[in-house]
């Protein structure tokens, strides 16, 4: 048989046990002929009648028949018959209707349907009175799920199918599937449990179960991603990650790699999810590996020679307890910093900066207590240990309707932070509070002025070189002005998309001034020190990180913010272009520091949803001279194709440019490539190609080639083929 099963609602599309459990008590019934071919079967007026269904029995008008035999007891429809009850059908080229007991036969083609269930069989008999039934060369569906099997015997409590076999998604050559010396259903608990389970991969068996039960209908028990290929600095390889799905709250899996020129690569790994219970929302998956690796000798990026035994540990955690207190983890032990890159790269793309640390956070109406802790567990990082921190945030307050707000934070934290060349550990116990006050006048409705006053102290228990305990006041004081201008103009562009725009101009200015910030120089272990970022720094002393390493400062911050906007059916407005320029007047600074700093501009424009253009700029007004520029542009027709461009150029240091293009060719094609080249070496560093497609209805296979140039280990051609099992 080649026909299609449409998509079912309930697990009982597995049985006939759920079409006739809607029997009726009693045979009894009488016959009133219809226009031929077809005749009404109503219920008889026997005892329990009320509860029978009303029968109609049809055939094809043109060439069907509907005869009588065995004295009329026997009705026999041909030719396209149809048994109609009010709650299903059956369908097939030929049934026989027994009046006396109400039993059916149905063969050639037969399909059983009762609202959204369909059951396909070569041939099929049911008692609807008894609830019972059998059926032969039988096919049943229930996206993801799909059963065919030998025989089918059914009752209302359930069914059991011999010699079938259970494939997720629709079956086909290559997929997965479990085939069982029988299958049993149970309709009360909707389990579903296979005996001499043999688990496949098309024809080709791989696992095997005694008695295997299928809980939940709309997962495989397996999720499988591999990938096959040949890297220079690895040799051919071959990696799989597979996780055991069947149970939703606990997935186990394994990673296993083999690499010709390392070795192989095996480890543990789980996903866990407790999300169903809204007292306990717990999430997150581990992965590991360890390899005994054979290769040559590989540096790191500390230029140390990489150890032979090598492992990775990666694990993410997120979660709540009783809505109210936020849990969130994370834990990436590498046995050195070139571990993953070497071996799983898919992970390192996502996590080149590996960050350990654990954080609870109890929510309050306006406020936060938190617990952090970040730890060092691999020594080739910089980090700065919290040890922990204990933190507690006040958002701001109004006070008692006085228009002024009030913010506090205060926190302990003990520190810890590891030289990488060598030099002294240091150590830092240290208490940090601080308290603020604003207070917003708006004389207008278009105007902000914000005055902002501030404390701040801290207490160093240890100091440099024991020269006893530190502590160290400051305060702050300055104001946030901003203004709000609007323009709306009914301008409609059906190509673009646009039905009127407006525009939003907000000027800001801000002023701090943090006088004798740097007192304490000498004595304070600098582990939270300043760091470079090409952003605007903070300049608030409440919001300020760099609590080790603070300057004096008389600041002001003047700029502009712009955004240009259009009206959007689904998410109100959208925006078409936006335009933000800041810069600072040093009045007082860091030594070094220029008395006018960097000019900051950012312009995002995307006219369309097809169309993104972003660009960063860092000016120095000084010396006339562009110090960064980094661009995205990305280019898209719905799925059909995409193409994106990026640059990144810092002074003296970087200066690379990126391609991407993907294009789908069919719903089944689909082909993609990656450009990056650097100007300082001159060199294209990396070319990748690669080819998607889907083999049957169950596996995305991408096949990739690359070729690396002026890189630190990966140079020359690799080649990857990646297998994924798809799942839902």
């Amino acid at each position: 048989m080649q026909r299609s099963l449409p998509r079912l609602s309930r697990v009982v599309a597995w049985s006939l046990a759920a079409i006739l459990s809607n029997a009726g008590s009693g045979p009894g019934f009488s016959i009133a002929w219809a226009d031929p071919p077809s005749l009404v079967i109503p219920p008889s007026s026997s005892k329990g009648a009320e509860a029978e269904e009303q029968a109609k029995l049809s055939a094809d008008p043109e060439g069907g028949t509907i005869t009588n035999e065995n004295n009329d007891q026997t009705v026999i429809a041909r030719k396209n018959a149809l048994l109609e009850y009010q709650t299903f059908r059956v369908s097939a080229d030929e049934i026989k209707y027994d009046k006396t007991t109400g039993s059916a036969e149905a063969s050639g083609e037969v399909e059983l349907t009762q609202k959204a269930l369909r059951l396909l069989a070569r041939k099929a008999a049911f008692d609807k009175p008894k609830s019972v039934g059998t059926a032969d060369m039988v096919r049943i569906g229930k996206p993801p799920l799909y059963l065919e099997g030998q025989t089918l015997t059914a009752s209302a409590g359930g069914a059991k199918i011999d010699n079938g076999t259970l494939y997720f998604n629709e079956p086909d050559p290559y997929g997965l599937n479990i085939h069982a010396s029988s299958v049993d259903y149970d309709s009360a608990s909707q389990d579903i449990t296979l005996h001499g389970a043999t688990f496949r991969l098309g024809p080709i068996p791989f696992f095997y179960l005694p008695v295997y039960s299928q809980e939940r209908t709309d997962r495989p028990p397996v999720s499988i991603q591999t990938r096959f290929g040949y890297r220079s600095d690895l040799g051919g390889f071959g990696q799989s990650t597979t996780f055991w799905t069947k149970d939703p709250t606990l997935q186990p899996g394994l990673l296993l790699d083999y690499y010709s020129k390392r070795g192989v690569l095996a480890g543990p790994a789980l996903k866990y999810d407790f999300l169903s219970n809204p007292d306990w929302l717990q999430s997150g998956t581990f992965e590991s590996g360890y390899i005994h690796d054979t290769g040559g000798p590989e540096f790191d990026l500390l230029n140390n020679l990489v150890p032979t035994d090598r492992y990775f540990m990666d694990w993410k955690h997120k979660g709540s307890l009783d809505g109210m207190v936020d849990l969130t983890s994370t834990m990436y032990w590498w046995s050195d910093s070139n571990v993953v890159r070497d071996f799983r790269q898919n992970l390192w793309q996502d996590n080149q900066l590996p960050d350990n640390f654990i954080e609870a956070v109890h929510r309050d109406e306006n406020s936060f207590l938190s617990a952090f802790t970040r730890y060092r567990p691999n020594n080739f990082e910089l980090i700065q240990e919290r040890l922990p921190e204990v933190r507690y945030d006040l958002m701001p307050t109004q006070l008692w309707q006085s228009g002024v707000f009030q913010e506090a934070q205060t926190s302990f934290v003990q520190l810890e932070q590891q030289s990488l060349i060598g030099a002294p550990t240091l150590h830092s116990n240290r208490f940090d509070a601080y308290y603020g006050l604003r207070y917003p006048i708006n004389p207008n409705s278009w105007i902000t002025l914000t005055p902002v006053l501030g404390a701040r102290v801290t207490h160093y228990q240890d100091t440099l070189n024991q020269q006893g305990d530190f502590t160290r006041f400051l305060g702050q004081a300055g104001f946030d002005a901003e203004m709000r201008a609007y323009g709306l103009w009914n301008y409609d562009n059906k190509i673009w998309g646009i039905q009127d725009l407006r525009h939003v101009l907000r000027p800001v200015l801000m002023y701090r001034y943090i006088p004798n910030a740097q007192q304490g120089q000498g004595q304070i272990p600098d582990i939270d020190g300043d760091t470079f970022s090409a952003y605007p720094p903070v300049i608030d002393l409440n919001d300020t990180r760099s609590v080790d390493q603070l300057y004096d400062t008389n600041l002001v911050r003047y700029g502009f913010e712009n955004i240009l906007q259009t009206r959007d059916p689904i998410y109100g407005s959208r925006d078409l272009l936006s335009l933000n320029v800041y810069n600072d007047l040093l009045l007082q600074r860091a030594p070094g520091a220029k008395a006018v700093s960097d000019l900051w501009t950012s312009l995002g424009i995307s006219p369309a949803d097809w169309l993104h253009y972003d660009v960063f700029t860092r000016f120095d007004p000084g010396a006339l001279t562009l110090r960064e520029i980094r661009t995205r542009m990305r280019i898209l027709d719905g799925e059909k194709w995409a193409v994106a461009f990026y640059t990144e150029n810092l002074q003296h240091q970087i200066d690379q440019y990126w391609l991407e293009a993907m294009y789908r060719i069919s719903e089944r094609y689909q082909v993609r490539g990656r450009w990056r080249f650097d100007q300082r070496l001159g060199v294209l560093t990396e070319q990748t190609y690669a080819l998607r497609t889907r083999m049957g209805n169950s596996w995305d296979i991408e096949y990739e080639i690359s070729y690396y140039r002026g890189t630190t280990n990966q140079n020359g051609i690799g080649f990857n083929v990646r297998f994924d099992l798809l799942a839902f």
